[in-house]
Formats: structure tokens, C-alpha cells, sequence
């Protein structure tokens, strides 16, 4: 049986083939953005997007841009915490030969420095600069920290940690389950047997006012409601506030009187 060859032609595959071109292309124009949205992305600039503008106003306005970046720059350089600052909050390592102010100390130290930055033996100054922050420091920090750490067994009473036990995973999924069941039907019959607003206004646990009070206020102008610029908590160093942090929770944990049955609900910072 002889063979016959199917040819065809190019253009004929051009004709089948663009609704399909037409059909992507037409995709693809209605996804693509807004010139405004690509001049502020700085894809485009905007005398091209805006061709009818003169280009001495679009110079004038990308200047005054540029210079506002400027000036928004400079004011979170001005801001920005300094060197010492960033070693008290350990965001900058400190080596073990050079102090938190980052003047290497001198090879010889004098009597009369070591006079002058000390007062019967204790260092001077809040943030004890003049004193490198030794591994001992560092290592009896730490087991304080893991000192007040809360045991184990409190952290599983916490529903923080669950219990480890050799019960198959599914069997306590079902017992969680059952138990989260459990109390939905106990707090929906106690919302139901609450009393209601009569009853509690009956037994005089619930009052309303019968008459309402409107009282004048100063105006803004009048009183002013801004925090003082001199108040403590503004002048705090970051040493400071770890030092109130470790005394309150220190306070908590020892001296406040608290509840056998809500020391889970103690909130230490």
C-alpha cells in the first residue's frame, strides 16, 4: 500500500493557533497594573506615565521626595540607640577585655583612679560601666532565671505540658475529647440556672441608677492630659528595669500571699 504524506502549510497552523495567542494575550492585558501603581513601585517614572506633565514640576516634586526621605532618615539615625546601649541589652557582644563603654581599660590603673571610681571597695555610678561582664556574673544570673522556673508538674497542672504516659495517642485525643464535652454541658447549665436582671436586682446584688449625671470636663485647651516629661519611669535604664523585674517577681513568688489553688494563675514578667 503506497504511503501518503499529510503536509500543512504554515499558514494553516497560524490560523488554528491564534484564538489561542488572542485568548493569553488577552490574560495577560488585564492583569497587568495601573501606571500609577508602577510609578510607585519606581518601575516607571512618571513623566513617562504622565506624558502631558511638564518635566520641571515632576523634577520639582521627586527633589522635594527625596529630600523628605532625607530628613526621615536622619531622624531615626538621630534616634537610634547608641553603643553602650545596645551592649546593656546584649544586642552587641562585649569582649572580656573591654568595658561596656568600649574604651579598652588601661594596663596599669593608678591608686587614685581606682579612689575615685570606687567607694569603699563598691564601683560607682547606676550602670557600672567600669565593670566587664564577667562569665561568673553571667553564670549566677542564669541559675537565678533557672531557679524561677516553674517545676514540671506545675507546667502539665497548666495545660502547658502534657503528661507523658504510654497510652496510645488516639485513646488520649478521645479522653481530651470527652473531658472538653464534659465542660461545655457543665458551664451551659450553669449559664442556664444564672439568674436573670429582675431576680438580681430583687435580691439587691444588681442596681441601676434611675437618674443620669452628666458631668463637665476641661477642654484640651484647658487641662493638659500629656504625661510629665520629668516622671521616673522616663529616666529608667534598661539595667533598672531588669532590677525592678527580678525584685517584683521575687516578691511574688516568696512574700505575696497567694492562694494554694490559684498559684498557677501568678503572673510573673
Amino acid at each position: 500500500m503506497p504511503r501518503t504524506h499529510h503536509n500543512v502549510s504554515a499558514s494553516m497552523l497560524t490560523f488554528l493557533s491564534t484564538p489561542l495567542v488572542l485568548t493569553d494575550l488577552g490574560k495577560k492585558l488585564s492583569r497587568r497594573q495601573e501606571p500609577a501603581e508602577l510609578v510607585q513601585r519606581n518601575i516607571m517614572r512618571e513623566d513617562e506615565a504622565h506624558p502631558g506633565v511638564s518635566n520641571f514640576l515632576i523634577q520639582q516634586k521627586m527633589a522635594l521626595e527625596s529630600e523628605k526621605a532625607k530628613d526621615a532618615l536622619n531622624r531615626k539615625i538621630g534616634i537610634r540607640p547608641d553603643k553602650v546601649d545596645l551592649k546593656l541589652r546584649n544586642i552587641l557582644r562585649i569582649d572580656s577585655t573591654e568595658s561596656l563603654t568600649g574604651v579598652p581599660p588601661p594596663a596599669s590603673s593608678s591608686t587614685a583612679t581606682t579612689a575615685a571610681n570606687t567607694i569603699g571597695g563598691t564601683p560607682v555610678g547606676p550602670l557600672d560601666l567600669q565593670r566587664t561582664d564577667d562569665f561568673a556574673t553571667r553564670q549566677q544570673a542564669v541559675r537565678s532565671i533557672l531557679k524561677r522556673r516553674p517545676e514540671k508538674s506545675d507546667l502539665e497542672a497548666s495545660n502547658i505540658l502534657k503528661p507523658n504516659s504510654s497510652v496510645d495517642p488516639s485513646i488520649v485525643a478521645a479522653q481530651e475529647r470527652l473531658k472538653k464535652s464534659q465542660l461545655v454541658d457543665v458551664l451551659d447549665a450553669r449559664l442556664r440556672e444564672r439568674p436573670d436582671a429582675e431576680q438580681l436586682c430583687e435580691r439587691r446584688i444588681l442596681m441601676f441608677s434611675e437618674t443620669v449625671e452628666v458631668l463637665p470636663t476641661f477642654r484640651k485647651s484647658e487641662y493638659n492630659r500629656k504625661p510629665d516629661g520629668n516622671a521616673t519611669f522616663r529616666k529608667l535604664t534598661p539595667q533598672m528595669k531588669v532590677q525592678i523585674r527580678e525584685e517584683l517577681n521575687t516578691f511574688k513568688k516568696h512574700e505575696m500571699p497567694v492562694h494554694e489553688q490559684s498559684l498557677r494563675n501568678t503572673c510573673f514578667h
